[in-house]
This record gives structure tokens, sequence and C-alpha cells, in this order.
């Protein structure tokens, strides 16, 4: 987030001042307040809302608003000034704060979901350790901040707004919650995962190759095959976490696209998945697999198993795949 900066009207425009009227402040606020939350303006865009009737009356309505704690100024990056909009309650919270409240809070929402320690907010605001421990605790029951634990230095504490989720860096990512591994979270996105994934690179077909076809129909007996697709449609990261996005299975945690390759890849060395390109996926094959002959074969998981039959430019004779897997099972007796 950018620096915090202070807005000073020019000295020389004290008409200006004067003819800031609570009309005119109110008109800039909920002019602003018309933008999406957080949205940062420069003078600017200010400037063409037509409030202000001079660049030192925009400034001192600016002022005006920043000491009713109703904006906040700032300083991007190239040293050009911004302000963003503060809600009307929690311009109320601040307003009701102690001196030294006020400062810690403004130095914690400086901060955002980086996170500030309780270390440097002491050194920074000038407080004694018993000082800084007693506004803290004050401004955690008021439940405006909240305490937190970096992964990377779990010993020491770290303070953010109470309404923010901290950093990856921080916390670990969605994966992990104060500082552990959550399995339980861990588990169930998995388990998700893999039938998702099953769904869509898998099919139930009737096992039969030597049956008669009324047998199959009275008693059918399943097993998978893969789907005939080509490899870009089987699932991504990109789509498994849409799916559970959309399903709004999980909605503790915000899981990235980064953050499920990750568990994604978890999933493959597992044995759970396999990799069928450098970002597709299917499960693998299940273990009672291998008690089934014809999954064996490669006609289990060939997959333009639809198209090949008895005719035609796909047959079992013409396989080289199948031929070598007949020798191969020849050799072995």
């Amino acid at each position: 987030m950018p620096p915090e900066s202070k807005t000073e009207p020019p000295p020389d425009d004290e008409s200006a001042l004067a003819s800031v009227g609570p009309s005119k402040v109110d008109a800039l606020y909920s002019k602003c307040a018309e933008a999406p939350q957080g949205t940062f303006f420069i003078q600017r865009e200010l400037a063409s809302m037509q409030i202000a009737e001079s660049t030192g009356q925009l400034l001192a309505l600016l002022q005006e608003l920043t000491d009713r704690h109703l904006m906040k100024s700032l300083e991007l990056h190239d040293g050009q000034p911004c302000w963003v909009l503060r809600t009307r309650e929690e311009a109320e919270k601040l307003r009701q704060m102690s001196a030294d409240e006020r400062l810690l809070y403004q130095m914690i929402d400086d901060a955002q979901n980086d996170g500030v320690w309780s270390k440097a907010l002491r050194a920074r605001a000038g407080l004694t350790p018993q000082r800084t421990n007693k506004v803290l605790k004050a401004l955690e029951s008021k439940g405006l901040v909240k305490a937190i634990t970096n992964v990377k230095v779990p010993n020491k504490k770290m303070y953010l707004l109470k309404d923010l989720e901290p950093s990856p860096e921080i916390a670990g990512g969605p994966w992990q919650t104060d500082g552990e591994y959550d399995l339980a979270l861990i588990h169930a996105v998995s388990n998700l995962v893999e039938k998702y994934v099953r769904e869509k690179t898998w099919k139930q077909v009737p096992v039969g190759m030597n049956r008669l076809p009324q047998d199959i129909e009275e008693n059918p007996r399943m097993h998978s095959v893969p789907r005939n697709m080509s490899i870009q449609l089987y699932p991504s990261a990109k789509s498994i976490l849409r799916y559970i996005t959309e399903g709004q299975f999980i909605k503790e945690k915000r899981i990235t696209e980064g953050y499920m390759e990750e568990l994604l890849d978890m999933m493959t060395l597992d044995g759970r998945l396999e990799k069928m390109s450098a970002t597709t996926y299917r499960t693998a094959r299940d273990s009672s697999f291998g008690m089934n002959g014809f999954v064996e074969a490669p006609c289990g998981t060939c997959p333009v198993f639809d198209l090949c039959g008895n005719e035609g430019e796909i047959t079992a004779s013409t396989c080289a795949y199948f031929t070598e897997w007949i020798d191969a099972r020849a050799e072995d007796r």
C-alpha cells in the first residue's frame, strides 16, 4: 500500500478554507463513495467531479475529510498524492479512539495483509512495551485488529486489521492453519479433486468381452475405461479450481491456481493422479483394475477404444500394442 501522506491546502488561499462548508464536504464524500470500496483517487480525478471551485478549495475539502477520518491520505510510488475513502462506521471508531490507539491502528492499517510486528509498532510509535501491549489489547477488544502468527517466525506476534486475511508469505497459504498443515482440509479437497477428475476422465462400461449380450443386460458387471478425448480436454488446475470454487465446497480459505497446482503435484506423487501433459491430469487406475485382464490389456487404457471394432482402420488384429501385449503374455507362460 502507498505510504500515508499529509494534505496541506496552499497557505495563501485562506478564502478556500473559509468557503468549505458541510454540504461540499458531504458532496465530495458521497461522490467518491459511488466508486468501488478501496478505490484510490488522485487530485485530477477529484477535481473533475466539479464539487470544489478551485484547487485550494479542493485541498481544503480533502483536509477536512482527512481530519474527520473519512478519508485517508496516501502517496503513490511515483510520489503523487492520492486519497482513499473510509466508511462512516470506521471513521466513527477512529474518532472514539485515544491518540495512541489511533496511531497504532493507522500503522496496522498501512501494513494491510502484510501485517506489522509488535516490536516495530512500539519503535515507530515511541511507546513503552507496557503501553504498546495495553493499546493493542484495547484495539483487539474493540474488534479492530487481530494478532497473527508468522509461519516463518512463530514465536513473535504480528498484527493486522480484523477483517483482513494475512498474505500467503505469513500464513503459509491455504493448506496451513496456525503454521501447521491442515490435514483435514487437504484430505477434503483431495477427495473432491479425485472424484471430479475421475468423472471427467474415466467411464463405466460393462465387463463381458466373452459373454452373451443377454447375460450382460441381465447381470451387468462394470469397469472403468478412459474417456475418448484429446489430452487438452483433460482436467487442469484451472478447471479443477473452477469446480471447487463454483461449488462453494471450501468457504473459509481462498485457494489460488498456484496452490491448486501444488496440491495436484502432491496427489501425483502419492499416486492418486497421473499427468497427461504439463498441465492436465487424470486419476490413476484403481487398484482393483489389476484383477481385470481386459484393463491390463492395452484396450483398457486406449483413447480410441470406442472406435475399435472387427472391421475398419482400428481393429485388434492391426493394433501393434495389442500384438505386443499378447506376445509378452505368451513369453510369461
